[in-house]
């Protein structure tokens, strides 16, 4: 364990990435406090709820916000708490400024008053203009949608605590992320559960590759991040990516191997999305050359991971 950070403030921890980064810091022997709305889902964590320091507070309400970090006198705050919408709807705009960008702010601002050096950010791959290409971080930016737009406002809320107030950041974008107790309106969660259940998946043509990462690897990027802090200047971006990306076609094939379905796969019965993404792959020599981080896990074995675990909550 690094001998700076001992103390570990997480927003998000009850999200899928989330609760497997809580879950390992806590086994790490880290001491480790979360922020909670009061009535949210907590179930990915009720196995270490016992173990951490729980604040029932609303990213939103700065002051109590404020008032926890102060309690707690985190050494570094991870900040994964996000409202993730692919096509928002006009009434999500609110609560997706709210939480991806006022939020961040907020918490920003408590870690300035109450001097706590170190913050991960968490942004995505969706902030880079679809180039055909591997996509390293200096490439050009053109966010995908409104949520990658409020990604992008956040980074740039902490290229501005950085640079004004000293803190120490390091935005990690991540590339698709799967995995155990992912969100069940996912693409791979819902073509598991269909063939689990002898259904049909309703698909695009699977012509996109994309760059899935294993939420495990993901974990790792975030405690190698938090051991190179004390070396960064001011804010740094990596990437977290495999740099292999796969057809959406043949990911499809290998769950429908790995889960002995017979279900017909129902290729073109949806359309394209306006905004398709055709290609997300990550160059990810930065990440490997400075935090050293690199993923562990390949495809078949974090999918075959992945329909264990949803086989047996649904089995």
């Amino acid at each position: 364990m690094s001998h700076e950070l001992k103390r570990i403030f997480i927003t998000g921890a009850n999200g899928f990435i989330g609760s497997h980064l809580t879950r390992r810091l806590v086994l790490e022997g880290y001491k480790v406090a979360i922020i909670i709305r009061e009535n949210s889902d907590s179930s990915r964590i009720k196995d270490i709820l016992s173990d951490i320091e729980i604040f029932n507070v609303d990213l939103r309400d700065n002051i109590r916000l404020s008032e926890a970090i102060e309690k707690f006198k985190p050494d570094v705050i991870l900040h994964l708490v996000t409202y993730y919408a692919v096509e928002h709807t006009p009434e999500e705009i609110g609560v997706m400024l709210d939480t991806n960008v006022k939020g961040i702010i907020n918490i920003l601002e408590a870690a300035k008053e109450h001097k706590v050096p170190y913050f991960i950010n968490t942004s995505t791959c969706a902030v880079y203009e679809d180039v055909g290409k591997k996509l390293s971080e200096t490439d050009d930016i053109k966010p995908q949608n409104l949520y990658a737009l409020s990604k992008l406002q956040a980074e740039e809320a902490c290229i501005f605590y950085a640079e004004n107030y000293g803190l120490k950041i390091i935005t990690l974008r991540l590339f698709p992320p799967y995995g155990p107790a992912d969100n069940e309106r996912r693409l791979l969660q819902y073509v598991i559960k269909c063939l689990l259940n002898g259904e049909s998946p309703n698909l695009t043509t699977g012509k996109q590759k994309w760059d899935f990462v294993y939420v495990d690897d993901i974990a790792d990027a975030f405690v190698c991040a938090m051991h190179s802090l004390p070396q960064i200047e001011n804010h740094e971006i990596f990437n977290i990516g495999t740099g292999d990306a796969i057809s959406i076609y043949d990911i499809v094939i290998k769950l429908k191997e790995i889960t002995g379905s017979h279900a017909e796969l129902k290729w073109g019965a949806l359309p394209h999305r306006k905004n398709e993404v055709w290609l997300n792959s990550a160059e990810i020599d930065k990440s490997t050359k400075r935090l050293g981080w690199h993923p562990k896990t390949d495809i078949d074995d974090g999918l075959f991971q992945t329909v264990s675990w949803l086989k047996k909550k649904w089995q």
